[in-house]
């Protein structure tokens, strides 16, 4: 094993060399990247000028209301020409002046931003707000190094930032002061889009350095006030033990939707602004607020080189089993922060993936497979790449640059522009350039071939926005910068003389810093054959490799069976790389770092130990969480059972909740196939009766959603392990994404209870049970039997609990509603105008056929019925107050709705159940 495990690291030292070995000509290679800068900024005015985007394949451009509707996609699309202001500074960059002073007249004279349309607040201040006011500080810059340009040019970029600035404040009219999500450019925040008050963790928190340059550059308070109350606000919702911030939030509450943590897709930004925010303004506010994020996130979503998205008040729990590629940003924020080495661990993860894949997927597993296979020409990993570049001067990356630039002139490039991938692993194109190619991805990789001093600016005495606009580290003085003797610049080596004459405006440490590139590519190999170690492990489920264990122990030690008393087992913990810390309050707390690890395996050991905890954590939450008044029962109710014996069953977190409903009684019938992963083939069997499913191969409301469909009217799901016997405090998990979309109730059995329900079963095919929350009495069941002379009546045909033609079905006794809803093709990509328009047809047609006793009850019943509806539409609501829903409800009668009515409303049901959660009233739609 030792000489094996050698060889193959000598094997990938010789493909190092051997790839790396041709020297680089960084000229040629910034030629290269400059030609295919201009090659799409050429297609684009040649094609799609003054249109926002171009359209690669179709070689023209997309407007939005002539072009076909993309959805929510195109609320980045104002018709304000956004890929040109997007590229401004780009020009800059590839010294391009002459084309840099043509651009700038063309939006001077053409761009406008009063158009009638709903745009994204958050990608307007990062593409239109950012690239004009970084175009209006480089063309200043410019006039003052070269007063023979520019000379008609009187800050007039700066006049349309200001007026851009000013249409997005409505936005920040919350109660909590962070921005709504969507606003109109002409008429500003219109009643429909108040409605939707939930706003990504990114959204709120990606404002502060726009609107902090635009406040500098304009004298104007009010725009960092506004965006600095946005931060202050969500560092108030953090998690305090944790210090983890949710995904998604309530704009006017802070409560949060989604409490996934990570670094990707819906929280990146907020965490980068916070670090450029200091860098920026030189506040150490926010500075110790990333101090306390970045540690949090090394404590509990780094795993080594790969993260892990977790619960933010529950960290040890893993929430998704995949990574996203907006988290390539990572590596080039901890450059900033002077984290250079596990920068080079993490960048050679994703470096990883691109080997595997020729590009970075949209989203890929932790054994990196595909997840998501899109792939738009992100920046993410290049600005990385650039920023360890001018870290390390490893060239290294400059390979790796060149591979980019390989595969998007192989892959990507077409005779109109750069085309977006639809799926990387067939290389089958999308009809799309998003702005970002050009502001972004193209102007990294100029860069990198780029030696500072060759640009027309320093770039180090600016700080680079998520949109990679240039932005004056100057603002954070409080003086002019020629009044001052020290400016401000970033420092990104630790080999740079410390002078005298400049301010280090980034919180560099020395410390964590390489100084050769040899140290580089030492924790690049290591880290290759810890992940080559990981994904085995993941892929195999093995705990040894080659079956050696000459430098380990006999065995892992198991999470249930650590004992932290134990010297042998933490002296394996820190072989392990898992550290152990007893904290204040006598807990102990376990942070693994597989870079630690005595070798390889046991860094994939230490890896395994953690994800073992987690679950075994996580059973032991749901015992503490769960009472005992927790337990359901089934009972045997036909004969020769009568009710005896009282089976223990455990209720599941999905569906009706038989704590506050009748009991369920019907007949039993096992489905094929037994755990119902499939559609149900003997549905003729299941439907009207109580599904007996078998748990294993697919989560539990999958097996719900199939017995549903097939009209089972309830599910008893038995354990599939052999012996298995009662547990204090279990129940079934519902969906980590929280949709509940199943309409009857579901219990669990250990198969020691369950066999004997499988039994009777086998004895009588018509076998009587119930499910409830407290035993149904035998003596009801046999004074039933002699009073009546049977105990139950079903019919063959058993009816809906609500008929198709009922737009609203309401029980007052569970309680619950259930509601029928007609769309018609509108769906959450459609206009906003139609999300209104077709829920407004809806109540309409309900206002002559519902009457209350109190009339008073009448406004707050539709606005329930609405946010059902906008639910219905996957759009982002708050749920209604459940007394006030009950309360409208119990005076409410229906008169017959006549079939006119649904010629009036086409289109197939849409079926939304709505249900008590907490103080709440909670929707979702059904699983039809």
């Amino acid at each position: 094993m030792f000489y094996t495990r050698w060889k193959v690291f000598i094997l990938l030292t010789v493909c190092y060399q051997m790839t790396q070995g041709d020297e680089i000509d960084k000229k040629k290679l910034q030629k290269e990247a400059y030609e295919m800068f201009m090659h799409g900024y050429n297609s684009y005015m040649n094609y799609a000028f003054p249109a926002d985007e171009l359209m690669p394949l179709s070689c023209k451009g997309r407007i939005r209301g002539v072009t076909p509707s993309r959805g929510d996609v195109d609320d980045v699309l104002g018709n304000y020409s956004v890929t040109l202001l997007d590229s401004l500074d780009t020009l800059v960059v590839m010294n391009e002046l002459d084309e840099f002073e043509k651009a700038i007249d063309l939006v001077i004279n053409h761009v406008r931003f009063d158009s009638d349309l709903v745009v994204s607040v958050f990608e307007t201040n990062i593409r239109v707000l950012g690239g004009l006011i970084s175009a209006h500080v480089l063309a200043e810059h410019i006039k003052e190094k070269h007063p023979e340009r520019l000379q008609k040019y009187d800050k007039q970029l700066l006049k349309m930032a200001t007026e851009v600035g000013n249409r997005l404040l409505p936005a920040f009219n919350t109660t909590s002061g962070l921005p709504y999500s969507r606003i109109n450019l002409k008429h500003g925040m219109q009643d429909h889009l108040k409605r939707q008050k939930d706003t990504c963790t990114a959204c709120g928190g990606t404002m502060i350095l726009e609107f902090a340059a635009l406040t500098s550059l304009t004298g104007d308070p009010i725009y960092e006030k506004k965006a600095r109350k946005a931060m202050d606000f969500l560092w108030q919702q953090r998690h305090r033990s944790s210090d983890l911030m949710g995904t998604v939030l309530n704009v006017h509450s802070g409560d949060w939707t989604r409490r996934e943590s990570g670094i990707g897709a819906g929280i990146d930004s907020y965490y980068e602004y916070t670090l450029k925010a200091y860098i920026l303004l030189g506040d150490e506010s926010y500075l110790d607020r990333f101090n306390k994020h970045y540690e949090a996130i090394k404590r509990y979503i780094t795993k080594g080189p790969i993260f892990v998205d977790v619960h933010m008040h529950r960290p040890t729990v893993a929430t998704r089993g995949f990574m996203d590629s907006l988290l390539a940003f990572w590596p080039g924020l901890q450059v900033l922060k002077g984290d250079v080495k596990e920068a080079i661990e993490i960048h050679e993860m994703l470096f990883q993936v691109i080997q595997k894949h020729k590009f970075l997927p949209e989203a890929f597993t932790h054994d990196f497979q595909v997840h998501w296979a899109e792939h738009p020409i992100r920046p993410e990993f290049v600005e990385s790449t650039y920023f360890l570049y001018r870290a390390t001067k490893d060239p290294h990356y400059l390979h790796v640059a060149k591979q980019i630039m390989d595969s998007i002139n192989k892959y990507v490039k077409v005779p109109c522009g750069f085309a977006a991938l639809k799926d990387i692993r067939t290389m089958v194109k999308e009809d799309q350039m998003e702005s970002f190619v050009l502001s972004e991805t193209f102007k990294y990789l100029y860069m990198i071939f780029t030696d500072p001093e060759d640009l027309v600016f320093d770039p180090d005495h600016f700080v680079l926005t998520t949109e990679a606009h240039f932005l004056p580290l100057s603002i954070g003085l409080n003086e002019k910068v020629e009044n001052v003797g020290n400016p401000r610049r970033m420092i990104l080596r630790a080999d740079e003389p410390k002078q005298k004459n400049y301010v280090c405006a980034n919180p560099i440490d020395f410390t964590k810093l390489p100084t050769e590139r040899e140290e580089a590519r030492l924790i690049r190999e290591r880290t290759k054959m810890m992940l080559g170690e990981i994904r085995s492990g993941l892929t195999s489920g093995t705990a040894t490799v080659g079956g050696s264990n000459c430098e380990s122990p006999a065995e892992r030690i198991k999470a249930w069976a650590f004992s932290a008393t134990n010297q042998e087992h933490v002296k394996q913990l820190s072989l392990m790389g898992i550290e152990l810390v007893t904290l204040s309050d006598g807990r102990l707390h376990l942070s693994h770092k597989s870079i630690d690890a005595h070798s390889p395996l046991y860094a994939r050991w230490g890896f395994e130990f953690m994800q073992e905890m987690q679950d075994y954590v996580e059973q032991l939450d749901k015992k503490i969480v769960h009472a005992e008044t927790n337990e359901k029962f089934v009972q045997v109710l036909s004969y020769p059972f009568y009710g005896a014996p009282v089976l223990s069953a455990w209720p599941a977190q999905f569906g009706r909740d038989l704590s506050i409903s009748e009991p369920l009684i019907g007949r039993a019938a096992q489905t094929i196939p037994i755990r119902a992963c499939d559609p149900i083939l003997n549905a003729k069997d299941i439907v009207g009766k109580i599904a007996i499913v078998e748990r294993s191969d697919c989560v539990f409301q999958d097996k719900a959603r199939n017995v549903q469909k097939a009209g089972a009217i309830g599910m008893v799901v038995i354990d599939h392990e052999a012996r298995s016997n009662f547990m204090p405090s279990f129940s079934m998990a519902s969906d980590k994404d929280g949709k509940d979309d199943i309409g009857f109730s579901s219990v669990f059995l250990f198969r020691d209870e369950g066999e004997k329900l499988l039994k009777a079963l086998k004895k009588n095919p018509e076998t009587v049970i119930s499910m409830s929350a407290q035993p149904v009495s035998i003596n009801e069941t046999v004074g039933k039997l002699l009073k009546y002379g049977k105990m139950f009546k079903f019919s063959d045909y058993p009816t809906c609990d609500v008929n198709d033609g009922d737009i609203i079905y309401h029980s007052l006794a569970y309680p619950e509603v259930i509601l029928n809803l007609r769309f018609n093709g509108v769906n959450q990509d459609s206009d906003p105008r139609l999300h209104q328009e077709v829920v407004e047809r809806h109540v309409t047609e309900l206002h002559e056929y519902l009457e209350f006793g109190d009339s008073d009850y009448e406004f707050p019943f539709y606005e329930f019925f609405r946010t059902a509806a906008y639910g219905a539409l996957d759009l982002n609501v708050e749920n209604n107050k459940l007394l006030t829903v009950i309360s409208a409800l119990s005076t409410l009668k229906k008169k017959p709705i006549p079939p006119s009515v649904f010629a009036r409303l086409p289109g197939e049901i849409t079926r939304v159940r709505c249900i008590p959660k907490g103080e709440e009233m909670s929707c979702a739609k059904l699983a039809l």
